[in-house]
């Protein structure tokens, strides 16, 4: 499919919901995205149209179960065409923290004994069910640190994090909190060399960078489509080798192989019907369109940071270095008030910690109530980036 590029009016009015206006008058700048995008109108329409005309169970002899049949085949075809994974290793789920504490559970004689590596810059989604896999395994937990000044993590500690004794490295793809992108390669070397499973945290970096997990050599990547335009729903795309080595939680009449086997109970069909709709938008759209949009809307935003004494940026100033999320502290704000302030002039953003406890602990956020997060995504133009500046150099 031919990409369209990214033209910010064009696209907005594919989002219902950017329609709405705040106490000003003004249309609503959704500076929350982080937090979960607004849902492109092609996801609404697949979402009903499903419900409408094919609702039913799978592996029925009859039309609509066989259409909600093709309908999971066509949606796991596109969903390792977008993480860059395979049709057969693409597990469906409510969102990435359930799907994670599911392969957790099943991972546990695998690292019995053995050391878990997980990172200061990771969603707690990407920490707390390793944390409980080691309580349960009996193994240790390492930690690649975070470089508190550029909110990167520091490669010099993965190498001291990895030992032979390593079963699993788990990292984030870019942080929810600070933007970071996080380079693969590093983390897979470090634990190829030792024989332990790969796991990437995907969530934020899918709406904004072009996935590739097969390339990058990660066995198991997870993501949440709510984040990229769709419904509340998760993909886990895994190498269907490892998904076939170990051993789910299901009940008894579940399938005895493939990704089906690692689905608990009846999925959320039309969710799915929406995902494939997101998934759709997306490769219309184009992934590498949509990153240099943000990248512009970055360096925008960067620049008249700079401009703002009483405003501090956390994480990465170079705009190829991160996603277009910026986590701030304000003189004389908390991030509470500050939030609020800026919601009375219609633009949404999120205070706190985000889930992120491990980085704001690592920056010395945490207790000062953590950070005003603004988060723009490619349906946002110069414009939104400019109220938010504005808004922004009134809270002084």
């Amino acid at each position: 499919m031919t990409d369209v590029g990214v033209d910010p009016p064009t696209l907005r009015a594919r989002f219902p919901a950017l329609k709405r206006r705040g106490p000003d008058g003004q249309q609503v700048v959704h500076a929350d995205a982080p937090g979960g995008t607004q849902v492109v109108d092609d996801v609404l329409v697949a979402m009903r149209d499903y419900l409408v005309c094919s609702n039913a169970n799978q592996h029925g002899a009859f039309a609509s179960s066989q259409e909600t049949d093709a309908l999971c085949a066509r949606v796991r075809e596109q969903a390792a065409a977008f993480t860059g994974g395979q049709a057969d290793g693409i597990v469906f789920g409510p969102n990435m923290t359930t799907l994670t504490w599911h392969l957790s559970r099943a991972l546990t004689a695998r690292v019995a004994g053995g050391e878990i590596v997980c990172t200061r810059l990771d969603h707690d989604a990407n920490v707390a069910p390793w944390l409980s896999l080691a309580d349960r395994a009996g193994a240790a937990v390492r930690w690649v640190e975070v470089e508190p000044t550029a909110g990167a993590l520091d490669l010099a500690s993965l190498e001291q994090a990895v030992t032979p004794r390593t079963r699993l490295v788990a990292f984030p793809l870019a942080s929810n909190a600070f933007g970071t992108v996080v380079d693969p390669a590093p983390f897979v070397a470090a634990a190829r060399a030792v024989g332990a499973v790969v796991f990437a945290d995907a969530v934020h970096a899918a709406p904004h960078l072009r996935l590739d997990q097969r390339s990058w050599g990660i066995d198991v990547l997870a993501c949440s489509s709510y984040k990229f335009f769709g419904p509340h729903h998760a993909l886990l795309s895994a190498d269907p080798r490892l998904l076939a080595e170990l051993t789910p939680d299901k009940v008894r009449v579940a399938p005895e192989q493939g990704p089906e086997r690692w689905q608990t109970g009846t999925p959320a069909f039309e969710a799915i019907a929406g995902t494939g709709a997101a998934l759709g938008y997306l490769a219309e759209v184009g992934m590498d369109a949509i990153h240099a949009h943000e990248a512009a809307l970055s360096a925008r935003f960067l620049a008249g940071l700079a401009d703002l004494a009483h405003v501090r940026l956390h994480g990465p100033a170079d705009p190829q270095a991160r996603t277009p999320t910026f986590a701030l502290t304000l003189d004389g704000h908390t991030p509470a008030a500050a939030s609020a302030q800026l919601a009375q002039a219609g633009i949404w953003t999120w205070a706190g910690h985000y889930y992120a406890l491990e980085p704001m602990r690592a920056l010395g956020l945490l207790e000062g109530g953590g950070a005003l997060r603004v988060g723009f995504v490619h349906y946002h133009g110069p414009d939104d980036v400019d109220r938010v500046l504005d808004a922004l150099a009134g809270l002084r």
